[in-house]
């Protein structure tokens, strides 16, 4: 848990964490003193406390109300619902079979969240939509489908998967952590539904998990849910946080022997250690140009030619290309659609 050190959340998250335990009927500040936790901390929704400790609330709450949605669904989710769940996804050949798995199991239940797959050419969209009647006490409950669905896609093929676009529900909630909790994406609030949006190549990318692997991925949630980075190895982890730091990186010709010299490797030593994870340099870097892309088209007004600069492409008309392969649309196109 080495990549939490630095990492912290709001009050303003706990305490629409806390709403279904709240409802229940619990002891909220003996809850948030276990947790190491002032509870007087609630009246400031803007202070942040180390993501530890909300990691530990989570599981305490979640193991005292018997509800791994934290009591803020029409109905409790049981314990053991959520690995009997993957322990069917697990098996899947490819990512679009588990996903349609963990779409069927999870819409047995009939709680109060419905979730949907929807393929339009290169355009993928996840969707999670609210059954009438079956009230959602807190909208946190859609930020932790979401993520559970994302992290746990990632972890079955051993990839990061590039979020195109998030959609939201309803209106942004004041300190809201959406820009952390989804890695810097596109997020669309207020909308007709809520959904992960991501191209249908991923579909296509083969399990490389287990069931005896994913004993060890449960036993550390809901922390996987909260990790900076997606990326599942060690390796990937700290190569993508050198690049970050050093974002000149992702386009310099000495990239891969600069970054395995500041981890202590050789360049061969590094490819194979990336191999073991089942990613390499390149993909790594590759993926952090297309999110950087994304997120200056989403957030900034750049122009096109500024943002393919500051992305590493000398001239527009690569950077178009490199993009329109990625997403299937051209960066004007995709400005565009988040425009509407």
């Amino acid at each position: 848990m080495d990549n939490f050190d630095s990492l912290s959340i709001s009050m303003a998250t706990v305490g629409r964490s806390l709403s279904g335990a709240t409802n229940k009927g619990l002891n909220i500040p003996a809850l948030l003193r276990k947790c190491g936790i002032d509870a007087r901390l609630l009246e400031s929704p803007q202070t942040r406390i180390p993501i530890q400790k909300f990691i530990k609330l989570c599981r305490l709450s979640s193991d005292r109300l018997n509800d791994e949605q934290y009591g803020l669904l029409a109905k409790p989710q049981r314990l053991g619902t959520y690995r009997a769940i993957c322990v069917n996804v697990v098996h899947a050949k490819t990512l679009g079979d588990a996903l349609l798995r963990y779409i069927e199991f999870s819409n047995l239940f009939e709680n109060s969240l419905a979730y949907q797959l929807n393929v339009q050419g290169r355009r993928c969209e996840l969707q999670i939509r609210r059954r009438d009647n079956m009230p959602v006490l807190n909208d946190f409950a859609i930020d932790t489908a979401l993520m559970v669905v994302h992290r746990f896609s990632n972890w079955l093929i051993n990839e990061r998967i590039a979020l195109q676009g998030v959609r939201i529900d309803y209106p942004s909630p004041a300190f809201h952590e959406h820009h952390y909790l989804f890695y810097g994406s596109p997020v669309l609030t207020s909308q007709a539904y809520s959904a992960l949006e991501f191209d249908s190549a991923y579909l296509e990318r083969p399990i490389v998990q287990n069931e005896a692997k994913l004993a060890g991925y449960l036993k550390e949630a809901p922390a996987n849910l909260y990790l900076p980075l997606s990326e599942s190895g060690q390796f990937s982890l700290q190569v993508r946080h050198i690049l970050s730091e050093m974002p000149d990186h992702l386009t310099a010709k000495t990239a891969l022997r600069d970054t395995s010299a500041a981890l202590g490797f050789s360049p061969d030593t590094l490819r194979r250690r990336l191999k073991q994870e089942g990613t390499s340099f390149q993909s790594i870097r590759s993926t952090m140009r297309r999110e950087l892309a994304i997120h200056y088209l989403a957030s900034s007004s750049d122009s096109i030619e500024k943002i393919a600069y500051k992305t590493g492409y000398t001239e527009p008309g690569a950077f178009i290309r490199a993009f329109k392969n990625w997403t299937g649309a051209t960066p004007l196109q995709f400005r565009k659609q988040l425009e509407r």
